[in-house]
């Protein structure tokens, strides 16, 4: 083979060689392009679909926000109606003092009151006023108001007294009015002379105590039809 022969043979292979290296390089590329693709697929739907959770997630913030602030703007008007509602109720005591409840003057009311606090005192003590007795001493307390309408009189706690005595189990029961005063609407307060139990039986306490029960009724009242 001569010179001639050799560089043509040299120059076919080359070209040979040059060919395959340019078509792996190509299928490689073409490989490199199509990860790149998938790659770019998978972003986009990740990307949409962190968009499309997020834009779940907005909605439903936005739907707990709104159920929220329903719920806060009822409770806001339940609220402000039972105020109103207990409002009125107090300054309806004055009525009350003057023209009664449902057949009970005010007075009657009062005499309620005290035997129902008395008896309180009384059961919270033991029965007995002393350690060497069986008299149980107890005073009321008004507000200035009431005191100076005379709405409780000697005779009345006389005669709520004898009422707790007979059935007090043998205590003797003495009840007398206080000097002291109280600041309230009405009602009264009855403490053992010694000072150690009191029952507070104000309107203002009585509405505190029965608050659960009596804003379950209001709200049952007002919102029944909601």
């Amino acid at each position: 083979m001569g010179a001639t022969e050799i560089v043509k043979k040299i120059k076919e292979e080359a070209v040979s060689e040059e060919a395959q290296i340019i078509s792996a390089a190509k299928e490689k590329a073409k490989l490199k392009l199509e990860e790149a693709k998938a790659q770019i697929e998978v972003q986009r739907k990740n990307f949409i679909g962190a968009e499309e959770r997020k834009g779940v997630e907005e909605r439903e913030r936005m739907v707990r926000a709104a159920r929220l602030n329903a719920r806060k703007l009822k409770w806001q008007s339940e609220e402000g109606l039972i105020a109103k509602v207990l409002e009125e109720s107090m300054k309806q005591i004055t009525e009350v003092k003057k023209e009664g409840f449902k057949g009970n003057s005010y007075s009657n009311i009062l005499a309620g009151l005290i035997k129902d606090a008395a008896m309180s005192v009384i059961a919270g003590s033991g029965g007995t006023g002393t350690s060497t007795s069986r008299d149980s001493e107890l005073n009321v307390i008004l507000s200035d108001e009431d005191a100076d309408a005379s709405f409780v009189t000697p005779d009345m706690l006389n005669t709520i007294a004898n009422e707790i005595s007979t059935g007090a189990g043998g205590v003797e029961v003495h009840l007398s009015l206080s000097d002291d005063r109280i600041r309230s609407a009405g009602g009264v307060i009855v403490r053992g002379k010694d000072e150690k139990i009191e029952v507070n039986n104000t309107f203002e306490q009585r509405m505190a105590r029965f608050s659960t029960s009596l804003r379950e009724e209001i709200v049952k009242n007002l919102f029944k039809g909601r």
